[in-house]
């Protein structure tokens, strides 16, 4: 009788088991394929209506009789396309009759504005002359009126006075911040660290003035005030330069 004898070189997998999912796939071997880029150019985004409309129709045009892509084998049919074509087309000339529209409705109004601001303006101008002056009885009269004016009260003494040297030889340029409700300003000088008066200099409207006919060499000292409704404000702080 002939002995069995089990092949010692076969072994089971440990690593396979019979309850798990099948390994994937195995990708094909062999050079890959390319994918195809579309050689039609759209762009659509960029375009407006104004310019698919024409885009569309050209392509209508040109696939009349077009023997390279048979009728039966177009997506959308022929049919389909026509009446999307003619859809586009005919809401955008209601878009285009809107907007006419609506411009012609602006300048309606714009000049139905124009009258009521020049007969309102004639009404208040009507108003003041009948009864000038007269806040009682124009607070009658449904428009709205000014506040009154606050009183400035006297006005402050000029700050930030500087003097500088002018333009020409004998000349100190003086500038300064205006002050809120003056009319005009005065400027007075002296001879520096003498008892010589003061003398007016200078009488301006603007916060700035070049005096001249100095002496050359010689230190003067400056002031300024300012005049307002109330009268005259207080002095400055003195600025002193020398003259060129």
């Amino acid at each position: 009788m002939a002995t069995l004898r089990f092949d010692t070189g076969l072994r089971f997998d440990t690593g396979l088991r019979y309850d798990t999912a099948p390994p994937p796939p195995v990708p094909p071997t062999g050079p890959r394929q390319r994918l195809r880029m579309n050689i039609i150019k759209l762009e659509l985004k960029k375009k407006t209506v104004d310019q698919k409309i024409p885009l569309g129709q050209n392509h209508i045009t040109s696939m009349t009789g077009n023997t390279n892509y048979p009728v039966a084998t177009r997506q959308p049919t022929d049919a389909q396309f026509q009446t999307i074509q003619d859809d586009l087309i005919t809401a955008n000339n209601a878009v285009a009759a809107a907007e006419t529209a609506w411009k012609a409705a602006i300048q309606v109004r714009n000049d139905a504005e124009a009258a009521w601001d020049t007969a309102v303006t004639a009404r208040a101008a009507n108003c003041e002359a009948v009864t000038p002056g007269d806040r009682a009885a124009l607070q009658t009269t449904g428009f709205p009126l000014r506040t009154n004016p606050t009183p400035i009260g006297l006005v402050p003494a000029p700050i930030g006075f500087l003097a500088e040297m002018g333009p020409q030889i004998g000349e100190i340029s003086l500038t300064w911040k205006a002050v809120r409700g003056a009319s005009t300003y005065i400027v007075e000088c002296k001879e520096h660290d003498t008892p010589a008066p003061w003398t007016q200099a200078k009488i301006v409207k603007q916060a700035r003035v070049t005096v001249g006919s100095l002496t050359p060499g010689k230190t003067y000292a400056f002031r300024v005030r300012a005049l307002g409704s109330e009268g005259e404000g207080p002095w400055s702080d003195e600025t002193v330069k020398m003259a060129p």
